[in-house]
This record gives structure tokens, C-alpha cells and sequence, in this order.
């Protein structure tokens, strides 16, 4: 069983570490991958998909351009070359993973003949997008993946596909287990204070709004309490700045920016995490990593989170709303063997459920599944 993975980025993004990590563990379980991605831009240099599959032993493909952001020589490019190189190799899967990849797959494969089975995993927080061009892509394909039960329901609903195709395989992390810097003195957090967490993208729709608001009541109310955000976004100033500003909370909020070389030291200095949505990939890789080192979150009941936190056990599951958030914060705050409790739940959570070679076993198994039924 020959598998070629398609991945139309560069970028290390929230999809990236997923599938690079899932290429590695499938290739360790004996089966026969290669990840084709888009080649780095000669002026970047930030972490990104070449680098860290060059990293690993992971067979990787070169030949594609795969830009995402269409452009029709790229595309034709792809077009003639995926055709070509699906024949040489003999490839039974092409597993995508975004819509451009995805779109390219099945254009390429149209008039192949003997064409290799399509797969998708939907990475979107949403789904993916309810259109006639993803509808004609997905008529096509032959076996669809998320990361949650829920959006599993919602792409079938949407684009009426069976069941029997289809497979929920949990989100996986790398649990860090590293050593960690003591980081509270540096950010000017007191002994006596607890800090209040969020790690994303600082986009007006994650719901920070709602976090400062909810945040504001709890500060209010015992005034021994930090939130500090880490993250980066051009549209910072219109997601919490300004709110800061209008609730007047500027010493009370850490701006951590985007964090690399102690990304997971900033994690352990958090006593709660807060999520209220995911971000655009839907995979809340943050949240994942956050309960790996044991710390309790408070998420919404928006898409996949509460499937990742089991509500009352790991963590508080809260709607969305900035007075039920500043209660379920408050009641953690308040309770330390609670948040100890909670953590341990989810450290032990992590390491049980969002396992990568359990994961690839799954996908391995449904790619089995899928080749006994053949194409669509």
C-alpha cells in the first residue's frame, strides 16, 4: 500500500505539525508514505514544512508546486506532474489535506483510468466549505477524515457521504516533557497571583472579548488574578487592545506576543487555560498542548472543544457567554486541589487518547478499510 500525502503550504501552521507527525509514525508502522509539500520561499525563515520534515525520515516529494494561493502555471504545473508521478509510483492513496491539494487530486485524476483512491481530512473549523466546487470534489472522493464526531456529522449532512467511508481519528500531540524556565518574575506575575491563559491567534472571532469581559468581572471580584495572552495578529489592536483599553485593565493583562524558544515555559506558569474557539484549522493544537502539562481549561461549547475537554473532569465546559466563563474561572481559582485534580485528568488524557501511533493505527486501518471497497 502506497500512500502520497499532499500538503499545499509552506507555512508551520496549526494543519502542519499534524500531518508531517503522522507521515513520520505511519512510515514507522510499515506503511509506504511520501509528503509532497510547497517548497519555502527563499526569503523565509521562521519554521516551516521543509525544515521539519527534513528533520525526520520521512519520504518526501519535491516536484510539486502546490500553492494555495492559485495560480493557474502553478496549478497546470501540478496538474501534468501529479498524473505523472502517481503512475510512476504506482500510489493506491493521495491523501489530502487542504482544498487547493484537494482539488488538485481530483483534476489531475479525472481522465486517469486506473486512478489511486482520493482521501480528504477536513482540518476546517468549520467544515469544509459548503460551495458546488466542493461539493463536485467531494462526489470524487472516496473517503473522508476529521478530527471530531462532530464535524463528521456535519460533512456528511452536508455532502450526503456514507458513513461506511468515512472515519473519526483523534487529534494527537508531542506531550512536552522538556525542561521548563521559571518564567513568573520575568512576565511580573507576584507569588500570590494565579494567571488566567489564552494561546492563539488574536482575531476578533476567538472570542477575546468575551475572555477580557468575563476576566474583568473575576479581577473585580478578587483582585489576586493575571490573564495573559500569547500570540500575534495584525488585527490585535481590534481584538484586545482597544477592549483592553476600554475595560481599563491594561496592568492586570500580559501581552506575551509570539513565543518560540519558551513557548512551553510561558505554559508553566499558567494555572487555567481558556479557549473559546478554535482556530481556522479546528485542531486547537494550544489547548491540546496546554492539558499535555497538566493545566485545567475552561473552553465553549463551540465545535470540537468539548469532545477534547471532558466538562467537570479536566476542565469546565462553559457557554458562550462572560458571565457563566467568569464563574466556571472563579471556581477553579478558588479550588486548588480542584485544579489539581483537573490537571492530572488532562495530562493523563493526553498521553492516553492523543497519541500519535495510536492515531496512525487508525488511519492505517481505514486506509485497509477503504482499499477492500474500492472506489466510489
Amino acid at each position: 500500500m502506497k500512500i502520497l500525502q499532499l500538503f499545499s503550504d509552506w507555512k508551520w501552521t496549526g494543519p502542519a505539525e499534524p500531518v508531517v507527525s503522522l507521515c513520520e509514525h505511519l512510515s514507522v508502522q510499515g506503511v509506504d508514505v511520501t509528503l509532497a509539500y510547497r517548497k519555502t520561499p527563499l526569503e523565509f525563515h521562521e519554521r516551516t514544512v521543509e525544515k521539519k520534515v527534513k528533520q525526520t525520515a520521512i519520504r518526501y516529494y519535491e516536484g510539486l508546486r502546490l500553492n494555495r494561493y492559485f495560480s493557474l502555471r502553478d496549478w497546470l504545473h501540478d496538474i501534468q506532474h501529479l498524473k505523472g508521478y502517481i503512475k510512476r509510483e504506482n500510489i493506491d492513496i493521495i491523501h489530502t489535506n487542504l482544498s487547493h491539494d484537494h482539488y488538485t487530486a481530483v483534476v489531475s485524476m479525472l481522465f486517469a483510468g486506473m486512478r489511486p483512491l482520493i482521501v480528504r481530512t477536513d482540518h476546517k473549523r468549520d467544515g469544509m466549505p459548503d460551495n458546488i466546487f466542493m461539493s463536485w470534489a467531494v462526489r470524487r472522493t472516496d473517503g473522508i477524515v476529521t478530527y471530531s464526531e462532530k464535524l463528521l456529522k456535519q460533512d456528511m449532512r452536508r455532502f450526503n457521504f456514507p458513513v461506511e467511508r468515512t472515519s473519526v481519528v483523534t487529534p494527537a500531540i508531542k506531550v512536552y516533557e522538556g525542561p521548563v524556565k521559571d518564567m513568573r518574575n520575568d512576565l511580573g506575575i507576584r507569588p500570590d497571583e494565579r494567571v488566567i491563559g489564552v494561546i492563539g491567534r488574536l482575531k476578533p472571532d476567538r472570542g477575546y472579548g468575551i475572555i477580557l469581559r468575563a476576566f474583568k468581572k473575576v479581577k473585580d471580584r478578587q483582585g489576586k488574578a493575571r490573564l495573559l495572552i500569547m500570540g500575534r495578529s495584525s488585527q490585535i489592536e481590534e481584538s484586545v487592545k482597544r477592549p483592553l483599553a476600554e475595560l481599563g485593565l491594561e496592568k492586570d493583562v500580559i501581552l506575551a506576543g509570539y513565543r518560540v524558544e519558551d513557548y512551553f515555559s510561558i505554559i508553566a506558569a499558567l494555572d487555567i487555560f481558556v479557549m473559546m474557539r478554535a482556530g481556522s484549522d479546528g485542531s486547537a493544537r494550544a489547548l491540546r498542548e496546554v492539558m499535555g502539562m497538566g493545566r485545567p481549561a475552561i473552553v465553549s461549547d463551540s465545535g470540537m472543544l468539548p469532545e477534547l475537554v471532558d466538562n467537570g473532569e479536566s476542565g469546565f465546559v462553559a457557554a458562550w457567554d462572560e458571565d457563566d466563563l467568569a464563574a466556571k474561572i472563579e471556581a477553579l481559582l478558588q479550588d486548588e486541589d480542584k485544579r489539581k485534580i483537573f490537571g492530572a485528568n488532562a495530562a493523563r488524557k493526553a498521553r492516553e487518547k492523543w497519541d500519535y501511533r495510536s492515531q496512525a493505527r487508525q488511519l492505517k486501518d481505514f486506509y485497509e478499510r477503504l482499499m477492500l471497497m474500492g472506489k466510489r
